[in-house]
């Protein structure tokens, strides 16, 4: 649905309408939100442990996310709890049959950010496939203190084995960062590794395991992996066929709804008509949109077609090319290949948020297509049929301002472009108008906000389908 005028006129910011630059919106310190998160689960009942990188909790956070490990039945009533502490935004949300990624905005986790990933794990599988049962893990769990509150942490021997394999048997690769401290346990506590390992790998492959990781030899510990996953598939088939093909066929399906749907991509668009300096804009926003998605990565409007952004060159361009039959069906090819392109791009394997720089020039209005020989009629079904972002950013200034600024007199056609860019972008679902007549830090905050309140609107209606 349409952005109704009144909420077009809440993000229309024109400079003579704000002349202060907003502060910076507050953010929750990560040694008050670990505390305060802590305390709410706890008074809800929730039984839960950080998996690793805790050492340093509640002020330090030595891993990009928090892992926690719960039991799947609590994930609504921990839903339900983080949107109960105030001043914190769910941002995003993402589900697979083993774990949920929340991005929770106005927590301050290093200097520049303004949000933190969470990661709940529901199980701790591989294809589905329990490697080491959560309940063992969740009831061996030791209190640990975090200021004036207590969570919970893996025994020894769970966060070993939890440390390894989570890189080892599923991605067949061996996270240096925990070796170490995964040696001296296995070294320290063998015949525990070994009891904790045997009912879903078997005592043989448990003790090559554990012997292997030890002993130090990095390539052996490799060699593990093929016997790890042919055990564990063989324990739980032979334990429970139908149940272990059901939870395979159910990750399958989990993966394959993520990995092909485009909801886990949200695009925004930062546009600027005229002689807005967006690219300052955007890097400003790069560091403080971290931790918002899995993902957050800048793109040009065109990352696939020599389509040239200096005028002068787009003018030769069209006078060497133009009315040549050849280079026409090679630009239409292209802008076909480029589209499909666009398309594929979409499916993305995890959650991305993705901020794209615009020109006026980029966008199928106007005149500006015609100067590449290209039919208005292709244009336009070009134009209906790419993607559209989920939101646009307008960096506009008044003609008067431009003027004032640079000292000339814009054209007529500049100003119609100016006009043309206005009226495309109020056609579309979602947009903002930044008067960009202020600081740049101003107009960052103003993009900010739009950006955040974007993602928040369209999280809350999944969470709101989900649970």
């Amino acid at each position: 649905m349409r952005t109704s005028e009144q909420q077009i006129r809440k993000h229309k910011f024109a400079g003579e309408d704000m002349q202060e630059t907003p502060s910076q919106p507050p953010v929750m310190p990560l040694s008050e939100f670990l505390p305060a998160l802590f305390r709410a689960l706890d008074g809800e009942g929730v039984h839960f442990c950080v998996l690793r990188n805790y050492e340093g909790f509640p002020a330090y956070n030595a891993g990009r996310d928090v892992d926690f490990l719960i039991r799947a039945s609590d994930l609504p009533l921990i839903i339900r709890t983080l949107r109960s502490i105030r001043g914190i935004r769910i941002v995003g949300y993402s589900e697979r049959s083993y774990v949920a990624s929340v991005f929770l905005e106005g927590i301050s986790s290093t200097p520049k950010s303004r949000a933190l990933q969470v990661d709940f794990d529901l199980s701790l599988t591989w294809k589905g496939l329990v490697y080491l049962p959560g309940e063992a893990v969740l009831q061996a769990a030791i209190p640990r203190p975090a200021g004036n509150s207590t969570f919970f942490v893996p025994s020894p021997v769970h966060e070993a084995i939890t440390s390894l394999l989570t890189s080892l048997i599923i991605g067949g690769s061996l996270k240096e960062k925990y070796f170490p401290q995964v040696q001296r346990t296995f070294a320290s506590k063998r015949y525990g590794v070994i009891a904790a390992l045997s009912p879903q790998f078997g005592a043989k492959t448990a003790t090559r395991l554990a012997d292997a990781v030890i002993g130090g030899d990095r390539e052996k510990v490799h060699g593990c992996v093929r016997a790890l996953r042919t055990s564990l598939v063989l324990h739980n088939l032979v334990r429970s066929p139908f149940r272990s093909a059901l939870a395979v066929v159910r990750h399958y399906a989990s993966e394959i709804a993520i990995r092909y749907s485009p909801k886990t991509l949200e695009t925004v668009c930062i546009l600027s008509p005229g002689n807005c300096d967006e690219t300052t804009i955007i890097e400003a926003l790069m560091p403080i949109l971290q931790f918002s998605a899995v993902t957050v990565e800048k793109r040009y409007f065109w990352p696939q077609l020599s389509l040239w952004r200096d005028p002068s060159e787009r003018n030769a361009y069209a006078d060497r090319e133009a009315g040549t039959r050849e280079s026409l069906l090679v630009s239409m090819a292209k802008i076909v290949r480029w589209m499909l392109g666009e398309w594929i791009s979409q499916l993305q394997k995890n959650l991305t948020l993705r901020v794209v720089e615009g020109h006026s020039y980029d966008l199928i209005i106007g005149e500006e297509w015609l100067c590449y020989g290209i039919p208005k009629w292709f244009a336009r079904l070009v134009g209906r049929l790419l993607p559209t972002p989920d939101l646009w950013i307008l960096l506009d200034q008044a003609a008067e301002g431009m003027q004032s600024r640079n000292h000339e007199v814009l054209s007529a056609q500049t100003l119609r472009q100016l006009e043309a860019c206005r009226s495309f972008v109020k056609t579309r679902n979602r947009y903002v108008i930044l008067g960009v007549g202020k600081p740049a830090a101003s107009v960052t905050e103003d993009a900010y906000s739009a950006i955040i309140d974007m993602l928040v609107q369209r999280t809350d209606r999944r969470l709101k389908n989900r649970f």
